[in-house]
């Protein structure tokens, strides 16, 4: 099954990460504080929006997987190599070419070993002085990479197990993470909130975001579900009118608590509210498929198939900027978009897809499927 408006939300995600980003980078205390536009001061739950859409993606990928071979061999040889070649090789161009231009002391410290070592293995994300280390928009590839090894060991049970235990357990599971974790840190030392952050946006506090994709990616699998996205008429505005209903609800509740890591029951349970919203924004992504938009969607979505390029190198470009001392906030943004963008189309044109294509394989169906 392809859904190719789930390419306008990647872009979108990446996109609102990059304008957050510069936000804060800049101090740009004028930008918007009411309106649509003040989405972008909370552009880091674009984040969140991506791990709803990679639980998604990747279950459908590896049912897909399964339902062609009953082998689990080649299955996991099948599903690992894929992700793999997806974001292994860009993960460490941009690491490499960060440390370079931003920070060249690590080549010299005692310690940059471990931050190489880390970041290579993607358990960076494990380590309090080690997310952010390198290019710190990469700790979420720590929390995908650990998703992808636990969805190639639990996969075959997520495909044929009640979706209810999916979404309980997941829930239990990130709830008691993320209250454990509030209750063990202490955002009143020197560091803040950032060892709270870290620790509550590890895997286990994150599933309940990747369960969602996981069941939005069973329901569009079963015969009612791809019935409702494709031919019944309801769907062009129940989607979309529960998004709206969901992220505005999950909106009030966030500006009414947006210092966030002081609230305990905001760090256990905002993220299950904000990623129900998520989740239907992707059925509503799902439902579309009229000719038309699709044609005027084309740039949209373009910028969802370079969207990993565009998170990964951003940031790297902000910090080049912001040592330059060049550019305000105004200034900076559309410059560091264009650029962005520029580099996220040579990497893909030149790197990623090569790579894919050249060590990429198809799976043939099994006699046994």
């Amino acid at each position: 099954m392809v859904f190719p408006f789930i390419d306008v939300l990647r872009g979108f995600a990446a996109i609102s990460v990059v304008v957050y980003h510069v936000i804060m980078h800049f101090n740009w205390v004028g930008f918007p504080t009411s309106g649509p536009l003040v989405w972008f001061r909370t552009g880091w739950m674009g984040v969140d929006l991506f791990f709803v859409i990679s639980g998604f993606v990747i279950s459908l990928s590896a049912f897909s997987t399964l339902d062609k071979t009953a082998d689990r061999r080649k299955f996991l040889a099948h599903f690992a190599r894929h992700r793999i070649l997806r974001i292994v090789p860009l993960h460490y161009a941009t690491c490499v070419v960060f440390v370079v231009y931003i920070y060249p002391f690590m080549f010299f410290s005692l310690d940059g070993w471990k931050q190489f070592a880390t970041h290579a293995l993607f358990i960076h994300n494990l380590f309090l002085m080690h997310q952010g280390g390198i290019n710190g928009v990469n700790w979420s590839l720590g929390d995908e990479a650990q998703f992808y090894v636990l969805m190639m060991f639990v996969a075959v049970w997520l495909r044929q197990c009640p979706p209810w235990i999916i979404g309980v357990g997941a829930v239990a599971i990130a709830w008691t993470w993320r209250l454990f974790i509030y209750h063990v840190t202490d955002i009143s030392g020197p560091l803040g909130v950032f060892p709270r952050f870290v620790y509550a946006t590890q895997l286990p506090g994150m599933l309940d975001e990747f369960a969602c994709g996981i069941l939005l990616a069973r329901f569009v699998r079963t015969r009612e579900g791809r019935r409702f996205i494709t031919t019944n008429s309801a769907r062009l505005w129940v989607f979309p009118a529960a998004t709206v209903l969901m992220g505005g609800i999950s909106f009030l509740v966030y500006w009414h608590n947006a210092i966030y890591w002081d609230s305990e029951w905001m760090v256990v349970s905002y993220k299950t509210l904000f990623c129900v919203s998520c989740g239907l924004l992707v059925l509503s992504a799902c439902s579309v498929n009229q000719k038309s938009l699709l044609l005027i969607s084309a740039p949209f979505r373009y910028l969802g198939t370079i969207s990993y390029g565009i998170y990964l190198w951003h940031l790297s470009i902000i910090e080049a900027f912001k040592r330059l001392g060049w550019l305000s906030g105004p200034q900076a943004l559309p410059t560091i978009l264009i650029l962005t963008i520029l580099f996220a189309s040579a990497s893909w044109y030149f790197f990623e897809k090569p790579i894919m294509q050249r060590f990429g394989r198809r799976l043939s169906p099994d006699a046994g499927a």
